[in-house]
């Protein structure tokens, strides 16, 4: 019988798979160019991104964090929100310390090396959050929500519902599709709010859901949808939120963890994290549960964002940044596999055989068989067709055990896998 012991050395460097479950250890502390705390984070792919201030510190880096550079945002006013549909195409949120008091909006079409100040559009109103479907349809939230179908130029008052809740600040807004999206924010000690709209944000309900606001909703998808909310007395739990009904209802569940969530995002289905200032809270089951981590160095953040499953990005307090990296991450761009030497080679009765499979992603098996062949090229029998995931594996080879009629000779063992063909010869001694 053949015998195959997956051993769980998931790395080249046979790493132990208790690794990965040191969760903290996958956040490294950036070098960040300045010390001002940084609210607003955005990333338009894994390389391009920005992080906001509160003295109108903009900063940036195009090559995945390795470096960040100062902006000149030519402001010094706290900029509460950016947002970006390209790498060069940009907008952020300000408010201004001298008339016209209300909100500034910044737009850049050069990936932020100049920023053009617009002060008309919002006086005395103080929007907080701006979101961008594409370079002409966006919309901008805080005091109302309103729209733009000209990348901004002008703005149109969206229709809110005359609700309890409906006129209480707007921080925060998502889209699924540029039809349904979500606008979330409320009042402390009063109520967390979350609108809807299913018309392109020409209009939206609202509905009251907890105690306090809410900062942030993820989409999972056109039905599913979670949010976060916290006591920043820290008098009550955080409370998840969770609709699987496109937002018709919602789901209250106080968690047994004292917090604020300032910022909510997910790497996958699964696993996600959500910025709660001197924590973190994780969930690896898609938000069913989260548990509480301190974060690195003790360090406070704010927001985060996470660009494919593998990577993220967090910014906070004293111009913090920082970057996840998954322990999963591949680091092949297709399955390969590494024989190891056989032992005893030669051999009478049996020998042991072990090899590694590099495959492009930990979840997804790479499918494999192993052959026997004479010295001639002539095959003798398949010993195994099987799936396999990244890690690593040692078989025992037996001819008799095997029914298979060998002579004393030079054999070749090959794996092989779609166009991958890997070979090893073994002397066997009848």
């Amino acid at each position: 019988m053949l015998r195959l012991n997956i051993l769980l050395l998931l790395f080249v460097s046979f790493l132990s798979i208790e690794i990965f479950s040191q969760r903290t250890s996958e956040w490294e502390v950036l070098q960040s160019p300045t010390t001002d705390l940084l609210r607003k984070l955005f990333f338009v792919d894994s390389e391009n991104g920005w992080a906001t201030g509160l003295t109108g510190t903009i900063v940036h880096t195009s090559d995945a964090g390795n470096s960040w550079s100062l902006q000149n945002s030519n402001v010094t006013t706290p900029i509460v929100d950016v947002f970006f549909i390209n790498k060069n195409l940009g907008w952020a949120l300000t408010y201004p310390d001298v008339p016209p008091f209300g909100t500034t909006l910044l737009k850049t079409t050069n990936g932020g090396i100049d920023w053009i100040k617009i002060d008309s559009l919002f006086q005395l109103k103080f929007m907080s959050c701006i979101y961008f479907a594409d370079d002409q349809t966006g919309w901008i939230g805080g005091t109302g929500i309103s729209k733009t179908t000209n990348g901004g130029l002008t703005w149109q008052e969206c229709l809110i519902d005359s609700g309890a809740y409906s006129n209480y600040p707007v921080y925060d807004l998502n889209f699924f599709n540029k039809d349904f999206g979500y606008a979330c924010g409320g009042r402390v000690d009063v109520a967390g709010v979350i609108w809807k709209t299913i018309n392109g944000g020409e209009s939206w309900s609202s509905i009251g859901l907890s105690p306090d606001q809410i900062f942030d909703v993820f989409i999972f998808d056109s039905l599913n949808a979670i949010t976060l909310s916290g006591d920043p007395e820290l008098l009550f739990g955080v409370a998840k939120l969770t609709t699987s009904n496109a937002g018709t209802t919602w789901e209250y569940e106080e968690l047994p963890i004292f917090g604020i969530s300032f910022a909510l995002d997910f790497l996958n289905k699964d696993e996600g994290y959500s910025a709660s200032g001197f924590q973190l809270l994780h969930t690896v089951n898609g938000g069913n549960n989260w548990e509480p981590e301190i974060v690195i160095d003790s360090l406070t953040i704010f927001d985060l964002q996470f660009v494919d499953k593998y990577t993220g990005f967090a910014c906070g307090q004293d111009g913090t940044l920082l970057k996840f990296t998954s322990f999963k991450k591949p680091l092949v761009d297709k399955p390969t596999f590494e024989w190891f030497n056989n032992y005893p080679n030669p051999f009478s009765e049996k020998t042991t055989i072990g090899f590694t499979v590099l495959s492009q992603d930990f979840d997804t098996p790479t499918k494999a068989k192993l052959k026997i062949y004479d010295i001639l090229g002539n095959e003798m029998a398949t010993l195994f067709e099987d799936d396999f995931y990244w890690g690593f594996y040692e078989f025992e080879f037996s001819p008799r055990k095997q029914n298979l009629i060998l002579s004393s000779g030079i054999y070749i063992i090959s794996l092989i896998s779609g166009d991958t063909f890997i070979s090893k010869k073994i002397v066997y001694l009848k």
